[in-house]
């Protein structure tokens, strides 16, 4: 099944953190990430230091990257009022918004997103601590 990448995801898969594998599996598997969440992982490489392009570029390489448009916009904003008490952040919607466009999972390893009733299987990639 295509799961919906979300930074924190993407992340876990470039540091090598627990839950790269699942990460690495999905996009094997033909995942897809949002233009949000992929400006969201640039922006924490850029303030690690690193360039981001040079990072990204063999991720990027294999999974197709979803403009946000208008419907997502909107979608995301309908999402904020039953998660934005669980901390869920925009970047965060807006991977659930485009996980509803198009009728798949998200993957994260945020685990503020485990339980979620919002119509969306989310796919938490390691253990809570």
């Amino acid at each position: 099944m295509t799961v919906v990448l979300d930074a924190s995801a993407v992340l876990a898969l470039l540091f090598g953190e627990p839950g790269a594998q699942e990460v690495a599996d999905a996009i094997a598997d033909g995942a897809v990430i949002g233009s949000v969440n992929l400006s969201e992982t640039a922006t924490i490489l850029v303030r690690h230091g690193r360039n981001p392009l040079s990072v990204l570029a063999p991720v990027v390489a294999q999974v197709e990257v979803e403009s946000f448009g208008e419907a997502d916009a909107y979608a995301a904003a309908a999402l904020y009022p039953a998660l934005a008490a669980k901390g869920l952040s925009f970047g965060d919607r807006a991977c659930l918004a485009l996980a509803l466009r198009l009728n798949t999972a998200a993957m994260t390893a945020d685990h503020a997103w485990d339980g979620l009733r919002h119509g969306v299987t989310v796919r938490v990639i390691r253990m809570a601590r």
